[in-house]
C-alpha cells in the first residue's frame, strides 16, 4: 500500500493560509495551493469557488479594474469566477472561446462541478466561509486565436498555448516582464527537484507551446515567472533554472509513461474496459514513481483524472 499521507499534509498547509503580498510587479493573491496575480488592476484566474470568497475579502479592500483573465478552463482556475460575479455585478471576464463550448458541455461541467466541490470542501475545513455551488457564467471578452497566436488587450499581451487543454492561453505584461502561463510549462515540486509536466490535450502542442514560451523568456529575460500553483520566480537565473529543469522531467517523465504502457501490454485499439484496467496498473506505478517521491501536493484525484489523460496522448502521439 503506497502511503500518501505526507503529500495531504502539505496540501493541508496550503488551503489553511489565503495570504496577499506586495511584489514589484504587483500583488500575489493565495498560497502555494493557487497563485492569483493582480497586476495593473488586471486579476489572472480565479481558482475555486470557496477560494474565491476569500480572495473577495482581500480583493475588496484594493483598487482594480473588475476585470479577470483565464489561463484556461479547468475547474481550479475559473471556479472561482461565479462567485466574482455574485460580489462585483459589473465583473469582465476574459478568455480563449472555446471556454464558452465548456460552459455548454454537460461531461465538462460534471467534472467542474465535482473537482471544485471537493476542493472547496477541503479549504472549509480551515476557512470559516459560505457554500457556493459552481454556476455557469459568460465570457465578456472571447479571444479567437484564428489569424493570429497573439492578440494585444488592454496592454496585456494574450499568447495562445494548447497543450495544456485547447483553450490555454499565457499573459505577458511587457512593462514588469511578468509572465502568467498556468501550467503550459509545467508545475514544480515545493522542493524544486522536478516540474511536473502538464500536457493533457497533447503532448506535440504542449512542447510547441513550452518552445514558444521559452523564447519570449530568453528574448525579453522574463525575471517575473508567475506560476499558479506552488512556486513562482522574480530571478532570470531562478527562471532558467526552472526551464532546465522542466525540460529533464518532461523527458523523464514521458520515458516512464512510455515505458509502463509497455510493461502492462496496453494497446492503441484497446476498449474502454481494457485501458481502464491496465491504466490502473499503470496509475499505481507513477502515483509511486513521482506523486511519492517528489512530494506532490496535487489531490490524488487530480492527479489520477491528468495522468489518465496524459497516457492516452502517448498513446496516440508517441507510441
Amino acid at each position: 500500500m503506497i502511503n500518501i499521507e505526507h503529500n495531504s499534509k502539505i496540501r493541508e498547509n496550503y488551503l489553511k493560509n489565503f495570504y496577499v503580498k506586495e511584489t514589484s510587479f504587483g500583488r500575489v493573491l493565495g498560497s502555494p495551493y493557487t497563485f492569483l496575480y493582480l497586476i495593473e488592476g488586471f486579476l489572472f484566474d480565479a481558482s475555486v469557488t470557496a477560494w474565491a470568497y476569500l480572495l473577495v475579502n482581500e480583493i475588496s479592500k484594493l483598487e482594480w479594474k473588475k476585470v479577470v483573465f483565464l489561463t484556461h478552463s479547468h475547474y481550479d482556475h475559473l471556479g472561482g469566477i461565479p462567485v466574482l460575479k455574485k460580489f462585483f455585478p459589473d465583473l469582465k471576464v476574459y478568455g480563449h472561446k472555446n471556454i464558452e463550448k465548456v460552459m455548454e458541455s454537460k461531461n465538462a461541467l460534471e467534472i467542474i462541478r465535482k473537482f471544485d466541490k471537493l476542493d472547496s470542501e477541503e479549504i472549509r475545513k480551515y476557512n470559516k466561509i459560505g457554500e457556493f455551488e459552481f454556476e455557469v457564467f459568460n465570457l465578456d471578452v472571447a479571444f479567437d486565436f484564428s489569424e493570429s497566436k497573439e492578440l494585444m488587450v488592454d496592454e496585456v499581451l494574450a499568447i495562445y498555448s494548447p497543450g495544456h487543454t485547447k483553450d490555454t492561453v499565457a499573459y505577458y505584461l511587457n512593462k514588469y516582464k511578468a509572465l502568467i502561463m498556468a501550467e503550459s510549462m509545467g508545475v514544480p515540486n515545493y522542493k524544486f527537484s522536478f516540474v511536473l509536466p502538464e500536457f493533457l490535450t497533447s503532448y506535440n502542442l504542449y512542447v510547441s507551446s513550452y518552445n514558444s514560451l521559452k523564447e519570449l523568456v530568453l528574448k525579453e529575460k522574463v525575471n517575473n515567472f508567475l506560476l499558479p500553483h506552488i512556486l513562482y520566480f522574480e530571478s532570470f537565473s531562478d527562471v532558467r533554472d526552472f526551464l532546465k529543469l522542466s525540460e529533464e522531467s518532461l523527458e523523464l517523465y514521458v520515458r516512464s509513461i512510455i515505458n509502463f504502457i509497455d510493461k502492462v501490454n496496453l494497446r492503441k485499439d484497446c476498449d474502454e474496459e481494457e485501458f481502464n484496467k491496465k491504466f490502473t496498473e499503470i496509475f499505481n506505478m507513477m502515483i509511486e514513481k513521482f506523486y511519492v517521491r517528489y512530494e506532490l501536493s496535487q489531490p490524488i484525484y487530480g492527479f489520477e483524472a491528468n495522468v489518465k489523460a496524459q497516457v492516452k496522448a502517448v498513446l496516440k502521439e508517441l507510441v
